[in-house]
């Protein structure tokens, strides 16, 4: 009988890591599209046009509809034959847009160009980049999903700087052009040169764990398949056997509510903050306050995920996601629209990925694509409502009091449907094994 072999060393460098780089520089070109950016462009584009703030709002909806389809359509695919060329094509279909909205001339070309933007990066990148690092990373998956999603916030910070300093200097059409552009040179080339699908396909594991050693063979027996030494349960859960989970309904329910508030303050925020007297440039640096502080928020979901149970976790910031919002009801002074931007950007930064971490955590890494689709595609509807909502309660009063007063409502209702969300009994014991590691 021949000896056991030793157990393989791991690898000095783990290649899931550059799949963090991957998904942090789409991140930062997805931001391009975030309602944030958009909403900087609401006033010059509306005045110059002549257009209502629910005209400029509309198309964004409608766009947040079809990126539903495009969700439930992108879901499979990835899952099937992996993110890359998927993340390619929408990088060069949302780069074009922009490009092409610097040219427009009327209200029918905006809506086209907005609607395929929109469709882009709430339907195929969301989807597609939402699976990459949970197919990589299991006992590391907090850690290594939060800095993968720095690239959202930190692009979210400097691309509002970007846009208002071209809007002041050469106007909203010079924005638009350099915001195509920065998205075709930071995000296609790597993502076509260095996306993976899963660490099986380059002859890898999860977390970049050693291979175990070979069984002992005989002359008539074939070695055992090499396992990952140490390794977690890895549990998945199909489409269909999420959709017999109370806590999926629950889940996407509290994410459908959570996702409407959030898309009607971020949009409108800049617009509210000037309504009420606060300079433009100051109600941007609140906005870019809460992006950078955003940033926070994405690293202290990692590090909570991976050591409480994240339910409870996200709990807590759903209940301050509502606090930030009513905060905005009292803002008056320029202080309490930076304050504002601290605490929501910490908790919106923190409460996006925790969502996602919820669904890989809960439903496994196979089928995430599949589960993701479908998730993204109600978010989406709700991200497209929350705005126009806004916008027809602002042209209906003259004022976003009480639609602001409406969010503090829904995230309070979230909260509450996370708390009845419990994991489902295949994958309960595996997440606690994620914590005592």
């Amino acid at each position: 009988m021949a000896a056991p072999e030793k157990p393989k060393r791991p690898p000095r460098f783990f290649y899931g890591w550059i799949m963090v780089v991957i998904v942090a520089l789409g991140g930062f070109s997805a931001s391009t599209e975030a309602l944030p950016v958009l909403g900087i462009f609401l006033k010059p584009v509306s005045a110059e046009f002549g257009w209502s703030r629910a005209a400029f709002t509309t198309p964004i909806m409608l766009g947040g509809l079809l990126g539903s389809v495009a969700a439930l359509l992108t879901g499979p695919l990835v899952d099937r034959f992996g993110s890359r060329w998927a993340l390619v094509g929408a990088f060069g279909i949302l780069g074009l847009s922009f490009i092409l909205m610097a040219a427009m001339e009327e209200l029918w070309h905006y809506y086209v160009i907005q609607m395929i933007a929109r469709s882009m990066n709430t339907g195929v990148m969301a989807v597609a980049t939402a699976v990459i690092i949970p197919n990589w990373f299991i006992v590391r998956r907090g850690r290594a999903f939060s800095l993968g999603n720095l690239g959202f916030p930190i692009g979210a910070s400097v691309i509002p700087l970007f846009v208002q300093f071209l809007i002041t200097t050469s106007g909203w059409r010079t924005a638009a052009l350099g915001v195509g552009i920065l998205i075709l040179v930071v995000s296609m080339a790597p993502t076509a040169a260095f996306l993976r699908r899963r660490p099986e396909d380059m002859g890898l594991v999860p977390d970049g764990r050693p291979a175990a050693p070979l069984a002992p063979t005989t002359a008539a027996q074939e070695p055992a398949p090499p396992e990952p030494a140490s390794a977690p349960s890895d549990v998945s859960l199909t489409l269909g056997q999420a959709f017999r989970e109370p806590s999926f309904y629950l889940l996407s329910l509290a994410g459908f509510f959570w996702w409407f508030g959030r898309g009607g303050v971020v949009l409108h925020v800049v617009s509210y903050f000037t309504d009420g007297g606060i300079s433009p440039s100051l109600a941007v640096a609140a906005l870019v306050i809460h992006s950078a502080t955003g940033a926070g928020g994405v690293l202290l979901a990692g590090f909570l995920r991976d050591r409480y149970d994240v339910r409870i976790v996200l709990v807590v910031v759903f209940v301050l996601t509502a606090a930030g919002t009513g905060l905005l009801l009292a803002v008056g002074p320029a202080w309490l629209a930076l304050t504002w931007g601290v605490l929501y950007g910490v908790v919106q930064g923190s409460s996006v990925p925790l969502q996602r971490l919820m669904y890989a955590d809960y439903y496994g890494r196979r089928h995430l694509g599949s589960i993701e689709g479908v998730v993204r595609a109600a978010q989406n509807i709700a991200q497209a409502a929350g705005p126009l909502v806004a916008a027809l309660a602002y042209d209906a009063t003259d004022s976003y009091r009480a639609i602001f007063t409406v969010f503090v409502l829904t995230n309070l209702a979230a909260a509450a449907l996370v708390v009845a969300a419990r994991a489902p009994s295949a994958t309960r014991g595996q997440q606690a094994a994620y914590r005592r590691r």
